[in-house]
């Protein structure tokens, strides 16, 4: 080993809304998990908290290697939000990708009015009063034309937009044929989570007599310029459906443990040519930014997730998912030079099973170090302070209560309760 420097790695999913509840989101299934939303204080971000998460969520990525982040983001559809975000991330010198989130129907409770189909749907009048709003569907298209307009007028340099759904669950026909004219209209990439829990897939095949990725495609939202986000329930049809549409998968394996939604087909989607990547999903699901444990959880499951199956040499498909995979993702072709310089010599095999991120020692985009401006950065506008604050505020009792006073309602459709 000779090499002291390794390709910059793409975190291909992240929210970093969630950055102020790093390591304080229990494991649990994801319905019951969700529900703790009610808890947080989840899009109610100030612009000043939302770009103090970007910046501390950017740095973290930088400190881990992570030269690009692809986000997710849920957050007021104003300029002062999406856009103190995107530039948050300009101003670390660090490329990505800002998918503003539009959906319509309800996130965390399936209802009987809403999803007339699904057997064990709850009755809206069955929940506490204070939840009956979060079971409200809000009307989609407003909200799309306010992410239209802000991905249309976006300038950014290493930084650029295109569109995000929640999950095909959590949204209509309407919204899913709309969505699919704004990304042609708009020539962007879009970006969507599907089949993240067993209870996601079984409340769809009610609904709608298909799977999640199923719908998708019908409406036409599978494209080369498409992301999807976990895929850990994806059947075989499913799979091949993505190959066949040239989609890329963010596989999420941390978040998917944690929430009870089981190991991601890797080897499968690999097979059928999906361009799998990796992602830290959010703070409070993936809890930390860095691919360094993502690369070592998916190397160490490779009987399992399939990988082994795809390749022998586990450690380079491994690392190559944590980077030139993600390079395919609309960046430009410069991002291939993008490099993380380390203290010692490095090689896929030490990059899966060591966590180099401490012996990192500059990280260079377009060729240019971009790290110690980073962190100046972060610590002049205070960011780091302004998440903790954040933090100190973030579980309200009466949120607390009410997630915990639904709790029995979830459990008539979560299975693994």
């Amino acid at each position: 080993m000779t090499d002291m420097s390794y390709a910059g790695f793409v975190n291909a999913h992240t929210h970093s809304h969630s950055i102020p509840y790093k390591g304080m989101g229990r494991s649990a299934p994801f319905e019951v998990w969700m529900s703790y939303r009610l808890a947080a204080r989840v899009g109610q971000l100030t612009p000043e908290q939302q770009v103090a998460c970007a910046l501390t969520v950017g740095l973290e990525n930088l400190n881990a290697g992570n030269i690009a982040v692809v986000e997710h983001l849920y957050s007021p559809l104003t300029r002062e939000n999406v856009y103190g975000v995107a530039e948050a991330y300009e101003s670390l010198g660090m490329r990505a990708w800002v998918f503003p989130n539009v959906d319509d129907l309800p996130m965390v409770f399936y209802t009987r009015e809403h999803y007339p189909n699904f057997p064990k749907a709850i009755p809206i009048d069955e929940l506490p009063e204070e939840a009956r709003a979060l079971a409200e569907p809000a009307p989609f298209r407003p909200k799309l034309e306010a992410a239209k307009e802000l991905i249309r007028g976006w300038k950014g340099e290493r930084v650029q937009m295109g569109l995000a759904l929640g999950n095909p669950v959590w949204s209509s026909d309407g919204l899913l044929e709309a969505a699919a004219h704004a990304i042609k209209e708009l020539d962007v990439p879009l970006e969507v989570h599907a089949e993240e829990s067993p209870v996601q897939r079984e409340v769809s095949l009610a609904q709608w007599g298909m799977s999640g990725i199923q719908r998708l495609d019908k409406f036409g939202l599978l494209t080369p310029r498409t992301i999807v986000a976990h895929c850990v329930q994806a059947s075989e049809e499913d799979i091949a459906i993505l190959g066949k549409r040239g989609v890329s998968v963010s596989h999420n394996p941390w978040s998917n443990l944690k929430l009870h939604n089981g190991i991601g087909p890797v080897g499968g989607m690999l097979k059928a040519g999906v361009n799998v990547c990796l992602g830290s999903d959010g703070c409070n699901s993936g809890d930390e930014q860095s691919l360094f444990p993502t690369m070592r959880i998916v190397a160490a499951l490779a009987r399992l997730n399939g990988i082994q199956e795809v390749n022998q040499e586990i450690e380079q498909e491994v690392a190559d998912l944590a980077s030139t995979r993600g390079h395919r993702l609309w960046f430009p072709e410069s991002i291939a030079d993008d490099r993380v310089e380390y203290g010692s010599p490095v090689d896929p095999v030490r990059l899966v099973w060591c966590d180099m991120s401490n012996d990192i020692d500059e990280v260079y985009v377009d060729g240019e170090p971009i790290l110690k401006r980073a962190r100046s950065v972060v610590k002049e506008r205070r960011a780091q302070e302004i998440v903790a604050s954040i933090t100190q505020q973030a579980f309200r009792p009466e949120g607390l209560e009410l997630a915990r006073r639904c709790l029995p309602l979830l459990k008539r459709y979560a299975r693994s309760i």
